[in-house]
């Protein structure tokens, strides 16, 4: 069996041990119509190996939501993109740098930590 990942923590195991149905390997291999019935009604189900959560079971449903959430929108992306352009390419942006390069070094780090308290945080990301 491979070695769990670094970004997979014990308490993400449990947490998922707790949260959907187990089923052992040897009651998967000798029930697998129990255990189907039991993914098709809830999604997924976690197979354990000596007692201990080793995979996940999951519909196709299920499987595929993942897969496109995990996709990124790259419309919205584009979007995002041509927007921001748009607003480096003004006055008020020419201005911007024109001060920014006109600071003294203490200024130039005032206006920084200034702007980084003013911009909300970006969601933490699982990778």
């Amino acid at each position: 069996m491979a070695a769990i990942s670094a970004t997979v923590g014990s308490s993400d195991i449990e947490r998922l041990a707790r949260d959907l149905p187990s089923f052992s390997a040897t009651k998967l291999a000798s029930g697998m119509q129990a255990v189907a019935s039991t993914v098709m009604a809830r999604g997924a189900v976690v197979i354990t190996r000596h007692e201990k959560p080793a995979m996940v079971l999951m519909s196709v449903e299920r499987y595929l939501q993942m897969e496109q959430a995990s996709e990124p929108d790259l419309e919205a992306l584009t979007h995002r993109f041509d927007d921001m352009f748009a607003r480096m390419q003004g006055e008020a942006a020419a201005r911007a740098t024109d001060d920014a390069f006109a600071m003294d070094s203490s200024a130039l780090g005032e206006a920084a930590v200034a702007a980084a308290a003013a911009t909300p945080a970006a969601p933490a990301t699982r990778g």
